[in-house]
């Protein structure tokens, strides 16, 4: 990451804290200090409208070598309340959810003389709008996706394992630079993607996803060891990386068609067409869901439609360090949509004694609409 870029980020950031009359800023959460600084450090990075610095835990002696912000080496958290007296600071911004109930209860006794504060939709504040470097990142993780994806299918074969079939993919991603794991703000355990086949991929996760599918026993969701066969559905939902960035695509496959799959496709492509010419500046997420949901009224489709497991109510998600990033589309979401937000649509049906039949595909928000930042072709694939 350029020194431009984290200058620039730093100083919004110093902006966003004057506007909460914030005295001070103590990021904790890894990937937040990266997007601060451009460095992966264990401790926090301190910002007030005057003053930042890096307290780091480890590697120290790199991060003094690397960075150009003033570092010091942090002892433990029990010298925090020192140093934040020193540096004269009373209302603290913290991130709430970089920290687990019983760190958040060590850290308010250690802060207890101090008012706190969550940073935690600030900092979402910054993320959500991107800059041309992250657009630029974006637009070359939904390259590289697609340059896998031409890559490996012509390798599937009826009678492949889905591991197998999955594994190739992977394989084509990890060459092309991608770190085998998608990080998640919820939580969920997740590599390169999912690549699922039939009515196996309705099985059912914990957490809010797509799909599902039956994964391995003790790592459930994905591919499985069942085998690809013809005349079933193969959903393929993976995400695309570059330099810290993700892109979320899903693409259908088969072998043969796959006739009771075709209207549903139908549906899900007609979506995706309409929220392209509809969604922009200013529109919420609430309406984007409320237009998709009238199509899906249309062909009769109510009862399939986002029901993994049960009822589901999103269509999409933000995207960037993480691959299901806020804002939410969902019913209940008013946030409306800003420029140079990028977020995921995916329309999906889940029907029974076929499976997970939808596309996805990953957006900048422009002043004119949504432009798609994954380009590898929405047409069904027919595989040899």
């Amino acid at each position: 990451m350029n020194l431009e870029e984290i200058e620039r980020r730093l100083s919004l950031f110093k902006g966003k804290l004057k506007d909460n009359s914030l005295d001070v800023a103590l990021v904790f959460s890894p990937l937040n200090i990266y997007y601060l600084t451009g460095l992966w450090i264990k401790g926090f990075l301190f910002v007030t409208s005057d003053d930042i610095a890096l307290f780091v835990r480890r590697p120290f002696e790199q991060t003094k070598k690397l960075c150009k912000l003033p570092t010091y080496f942090l002892e433990g958290f029990k010298s925090l309340s020192e140093i934040l007296k020193e540096k004269w600071g009373h209302k603290i911004g913290l991130e709430y959810r970089a920290f687990s109930w019983e760190e958040g209860e060590k850290l308010k006794k250690i802060l207890k003389d101090f008012e706190l504060v969550s940073l935690d939709n600030i900092i979402w504040d910054l993320r959500m709008k991107k800059s041309p470097f992250e657009i630029a990142c974006l637009r070359e993780a939904g390259k590289r996706l697609s340059k896998a994806l031409n890559i490996t299918l012509a390798q599937f074969k009826p009678g492949m394992k889905e591991l197998f079939a999955s594994a190739l993919l992977e394989k084509a991603l990890r060459e092309l630079g991608h770190p085998g794991y998608t990080r998640s703000v919820n939580n969920f355990e997740l590599s390169y993607g999912y690549l699922i086949s039939g009515k196996e991929g309705l099985f059912a996760l914990p957490f809010t996803t797509g799909e599902g599918g039956r994964g391995l026993e003790g790592f459930p969701g994905g591919a499985s060891l069942k085998r690809l066969r013809k005349g079933e559905a193969i959903l393929m939902d993976f995400s695309g990386f570059y330099k810290g960035y993700y892109v979320d695509q899903t693409r259908m496959a088969s072998f043969g068609r796959v006739k009771l799959a075709e209207p549903f496709y139908r549906a899900s492509l007609e979506i995706l067409t309409n929220l392209e010419k509809i969604a922009k500046p200013g529109i919420s997420c609430s309406e984007l869901y409320c237009v998709a949901e009238n199509i899906v009224k249309k062909y009769g489709f109510q009862e399939f439609f986002m029901r993994h497991g049960d009822k589901i109510n999103f269509l999409g998600h933000g995207v960037g360090l993480e691959i299901d990033e806020p804002p939410v589309i969902s019913p209940r979401n008013e946030q409306k949509l800003e420029e140079n937000m990028v977020i995921a649509l995916e329309p999906k049906f889940h029907i029974p004694d076929l499976g997970v039949i939808g596309l996805e595909d990953t957006f900048l928000v422009t002043s004119a609409g949504l432009k798609r930042l994954t380009l590898y072709s929405r047409d069904w694939i027919y595989l040899n």
